[in-house]
């Protein structure tokens, strides 16, 4: 039996797993603080204000590992514990508290190419302190945190989502239970919020939103030992990394939403457990750092690392229980002219998964279907590059090389 099949999402099952490696990098310059805004935009990190009053803002360039002083913050009081997120090319500032129990809801917006800051519309819902952010492609979701709400204090579920092209919030559904000092990131394009204080007690729970569903589901617990709050968080390519915080500081973890899964990596290399650091992405390197040391031996933290993650060497090595197939990907080289690309096999029916990675064993795509329909898989928003396909079926499996113009 011939089958064809257009390619789209599946893991990489033949694949070699490492911890990631962290490295450090020049200690930050400014104001020995914590609660700071961290984003990346033009390759370039962005870090700044935090508690004290800090106004500063520096700019690391991770080239030439060096850290140089841009113009002071000129909003508001948000330097304590706001949140901050990239869009594009632009980085945003919201929230965050000040003096007199006042927070800010004024959001900022940051050119960095001319290192000028423009207020933009204002946070739609109450003000407040350390609440959560994620980014999905064009669009920042920002909700949760802790203020004061007609003279009470108030841990908030209400979730908004940003559009900077058009200067406009809009709600969305509530997170699920009240929770502050929580960590976002985003991963194979869902937002994931968890960790933090819930109802005065640490917890380790998290939560997966769609945005297509607008809906938030329950994931697995983070699986620290010890839970913690005041944590950090940053995303590379389709997963998500979670470090540092209150207690048990070190661990740090990865999540694969492919898998719905958590895996332990390589501890954070700084020995004392800090919170309320830092943490971005350039590319394919995390970065984390700084924050407040709990163990009184500093009061300040100004460490800074760099994280590179797993490297997943995609290989022909043997798959116990299952026959090596050869198969065939066409057109092959791919380009935007093309709308699928294909791959036709011999193959006795059942389920199949289809993957593809780049040359790192990164998962791009994956689909899981019975051998013998027809799955569509459209490549327009892959950029050129060589790419492995890998399928898996219950009797078989195979891997080959595809190029897109």
């Amino acid at each position: 039996m011939r089958i064809l099949i257009s390619l789209a999402f599946s893991l990489c099952y033949v694949f070699i797993f490492a911890q990631g490696t962290w490295e450090k990098k020049a200690d930050y310059p400014g104001c020995f603080t914590h609660s700071q805004i961290a984003f990346s935009v033009g390759g370039k990190g962005i870090v700044g204000l935090g508690a004290d009053w800090c106004i500063e803002i520096w700019e690391y360039d991770p080239e030439d590992d060096v850290w140089t002083q841009k113009n002071d913050f000129i909003g508001d009081n948000v330097s304590d514990r706001p949140a901050s997120f990239s869009v594009g090319d632009r980085g945003f500032v919201t929230l965050g508290g000040g003096d007199d129990q006042f927070y800010s809801p004024h959001l900022w917006e940051y050119d960095q190419a001319n290192d000028t800051w423009m207020q933009r519309a204002s946070f739609p819902g109450p003000g407040r302190g350390v609440p959560v952010s994620f980014v999905i492609g064009d669009k920042a979701y920002v909700g949760g945190g802790a203020g004061i709400e007609n003279d009470e204090y108030v841990v908030f579920t209400d979730f908004y989502a940003y559009t900077p092209a058009t200067d406009t919030w809009e709600v969305i559904a509530d997170f699920p239970i009240p929770i502050s000092g929580s960590v976002g990131f985003s991963a194979g394009g869902k937002g994931f919020v968890g960790s933090g204080s819930f109802d005065g007690e640490f917890v380790n729970t998290f939560f997966a939103y769609d945005p297509s569903q607008d809906e938030w589901t329950q994931i697995d617990d983070l699986p620290r030992e010890e839970p913690t709050v005041l944590a950090t968080g940053f995303s590379i390519q389709n997963r998500g990394y979670f470090g540092m915080g209150l207690s048990d500081a070190q661990k740090f973890y990865e999540y694969d939403p492919f898998r719905a899964q958590w895996f332990q990596k390589a501890d954070y290399p700084d020995f004392r457990a800090y919170d309320e650091g830092i943490g971005f992405s350039i590319g394919d390197i995390g970065y984390m750092g700084l924050g407040d040391d709990i163990t009184g031996e500093t009061f300040m933290n100004n460490s800074f690392y760099a994280y590179t993650p797993d490297s997943i060497i995609v290989s022909k090595t043997n798959t116990p229980g299952k026959e090596l197939v050869d198969f065939v990907l066409y057109p092959n080289p791919v380009s935007d002219h093309d709308n699928n690309l294909y791959a036709e096999f011999a193959a006795s029916g059942g389920m199949a998964s289809v993957s593809i990675c780049d040359v790192n064993g990164q998962v791009i795509r994956k689909h899981q279907g019975f051998a013998g329909k027809h799955m569509r898989f459209e490549v327009l928003d892959l950029s050129p590059g060589i790419y492995f396909v890998h399928l898996l079926t219950d009797d078989y499996y195979g891997i080959e090389r595809f190029v897109k113009r």
